[in-house]
């Protein structure tokens, strides 16, 4: 990925943690990861890592397209006790009001998923209005990726080139 695509990925890491967090400050028991999207090979081994270090993670998963790169992906990694719980392809939410985004898991997977400062907790309830949220999530991502927005003392952001 070109110097352009890791500017796009971080601020689609910076605008989701806003969306996500709203004025809550993240902790480090929670990650937010971005890269390419996962195969079920990273899966497993962000599973592991999960599991071993006790962090829950959120992965936002981007795939390049000629001369741009694009979100694609919303994935959760959640280890509780021996278990290590993924979904994939999941959406953001968002309510009328423009308060805090939740996540929406695929439509037949029960309730949703709230990021709080220090781990990720399942809701077992989805929305009513789903489609018109997700609209205006994107719509907000979308805007706040293109203006910037300052998550700093709340999130800490490091970018790390990962080996071929």
């Amino acid at each position: 990925m070109t110097n352009d695509h890791n500017d796009i990925i971080r601020a689609h890491v910076v605008a989701v943690s806003s969306m996500l967090l709203g004025s809550r400050r993240l902790k480090p028991s929670v990650a937010i990861l971005a890269g390419s999207a996962l195969d079920l090979s990273a899966r497993v081994q962000l599973g592991q890592i999960a599991k071993q270090t006790n962090v829950d993670m959120l992965h936002l998963g981007f795939e390049e397209t000629g001369d741009s790169v694009r979100m694609t992906d919303l994935s959760i990694i959640v280890a509780r006790g021996n278990i290590c719980w993924s979904q994939v392809d999941c959406r953001l939410w968002l309510p009328r009001t423009g308060s805090r985004a939740v996540i929406l898991p695929q439509p037949h997977v029960r309730g949703s998923f709230r990021l709080a400062p220090g781990e990720i907790i399942h809701v077992d309830k989805k929305p009513a209005d789903t489609d018109e949220g997700i609209a205006r999530a994107e719509t907000r991502l979308r805007r706040l990726v293109e203006r910037g927005v300052d998550v700093t003392g709340q999130v800490e952001i490091n970018e790390l080139a990962l080996a071929a």
